[in-house]
């Protein structure tokens, strides 16, 4: 395990120090631009983001502002809620991996009897959300506790005997999000392995990998520079920098623990994504076990041990990560047909791990238009889309060299189709599709996507 672990250091780090070699002058230029586009859409204070490809080369870039006079850099650390859920689980799995216990052990098997926890409940369980326990962070009295003293540091014990109360539904029988499983799955990284989890992940992973700024500060230091927390401190709906007083604020990081008390760069999140994700931490038997998924619906869809499955939203790609909401938000997410991972960051609490997926996307269809250039030069020429402002109809046209059969879709920038045209019209030896009724839309930026039936697309941004 140990020759292992130095050879991937090697690797990784011989591949951090090739990036700016391997990444297009053309692709940066690009990714840049629909950051920065992005950002603008949003409104957020800021975003950082960063993406790895097949061959190893890393992306990064950042907009937007840390303090009133200070930009945020690719080397700020944001706090990345619970996309540290899949850090956690990769612990656990690797434990299972070593023979150390078993996914399907109970709870009674290495942890005391505790108020409202049946001990029944099985390690699986905690881990896809299925055990039916209660989450002790919505417990009515949890931030006014913390608030009180925020310079104490809460035991994942102390924090579960304060707030439990009782289960939601018998183990196994439905699902629910629950913050308590994983202050659960720590305590057992402790009893199985002799170190707590923050000890026992950097062993294992942050170190080996050398993911420098990955730190839980509650617990050990912080070695990287932070991007300042926007937030409404006072209530006046306005948003202020809030630093001084989330970056004091250990009673809420100590209890976040490993459920997501996590900050990083994008970059370290980014390689900590593709790196496990691609099975590179584990055995094919428990990453096939990781990527086991329960029907959840809404914006999760499915949910694995410790991971996220979306299938919609992603140009049609299936993906596997986690979103993070802390005050900070996060989204972080792993493309295993493209061997792609794709992190976005922000510093605004006015926003949701929700509405970063629309960045995530962005920067894929970014990435797989650029990748892709060459071909679709080959299949489409000369797009023109009319009017730009568009009101009530939309007009695309292109010369057409390819025997595709041609599917025009409009988006929003949500990802959201609009509406599709598969039949088009012949006018002046140009094919052409036009999108009528159009005047209830709300003013913004939309995306035509023109996509042939033997893969390839080509993305045209225009505004209402």
């Amino acid at each position: 395990m140990k020759i292992y672990y130095i050879g991937l250091t090697v690797f990784l780090l011989f591949t951090a120090n090739s990036v700016k070699a391997q990444i297009s002058s053309t692709l940066d230029t690009e990714l840049q631009h629909t950051l920065d586009s992005m950002r603008t859409v949003l409104g957020a204070k800021s975003l950082s983001a960063s993406i790895q490809v097949s061959d190893g080369s890393v992306w990064a870039h950042a907009n937007g502002i840390s303090t009133t006079t200070v930009d945020v850099t690719t080397d700020d650390a944001y706090l990345f809620g619970s996309v540290a859920k899949t850090m956690t689980s990769a612990c656990i799995l690797q434990l299972a991996d070593d023979g150390v216990l078993q996914l399907d052990d109970s709870l009674h098997e290495w942890l005391p009897t505790m108020p409202y926890i049946d001990s029944n409940i099985t390690i699986r369980q905690l881990l896809n959300h299925t055990s039916g326990i209660y989450d002790v962070l919505s417990h009515p009295n949890h931030q006014d506790s913390l608030l009180a003293d925020m310079s104490r540091i809460w035991t994942a014990e102390e924090l579960i005997d304060r707030f439990i109360s009782p289960p939601l539904f018998q183990p196994g029988a439905s699902w629910s999000y629950c913050n308590t499983n994983y202050f659960l799955l720590g305590m057992i990284i402790h009893a199985a392995s002799g170190n707590q989890f923050y000890t026992e992940m950097r062993n294992r992973f942050f170190d080996p990998l050398g993911l420098n700024s990955v730190a839980i500060p509650a617990f050990e230091p912080l070695n990287s520079p932070v991007a300042h927390l926007w937030l409404d401190i006072t209530g006046d709906g306005i948003m202020d920098d809030a630093h001084s007083f989330y970056m004091s604020y250990m009673s809420l990081n100590s209890t976040a623990g490993a459920a997501g008390g996590y900050f990083s760069t994008p970059t370290d999140c980014t390689k900590w994504m593709r790196t496990y994700m691609r099975g590179d931490l584990l055995s094919p038997a428990i990453m096939a076990e990781a990527k086991t998924t329960v029907q959840v619906g809404g914006n999760i869809e499915r949910y694995g041990l410790g991971l996220m499955r979306k299938t919609n939203g992603f140009l049609g790609y299936e993906a596997y990560g986690h979103g993070g909401d802390l005050a900070y938000h996060a989204s972080s997410w792993y493309f295993p047909a493209l061997d792609q991972s794709i992190t976005v960051f922000t510093n605004d609490n006015s926003k949701n791990s929700w509405t970063l997926i629309p960045v995530v996307r962005e920067l894929l269809r970014t990435t797989i238009n650029n990748q892709t250039a060459s071909l679709k030069e080959n299949q489409i020429n000369s797009i023109q889309v009319s009017p730009i402002p568009f009101n009530d109809q939309l007009t695309v046209s292109w010369d057409d060299s390819s025997s595709d059969e041609i599917t025009v879709r409009l988006e929003d920038a949500f990802g959201r189709t609009i509406a599709t045209q598969k039949e088009h019209t012949l006018n002046n030896k140009r094919l052409e599709s036009r999108f009528e009724n159009l005047g209830t839309l709300p003013g913004g930026i939309y995306f035509v996507q023109i996509i042939g039936n033997s893969g390839w697309t080509k993305t045209v941004k225009v505004i209402k």
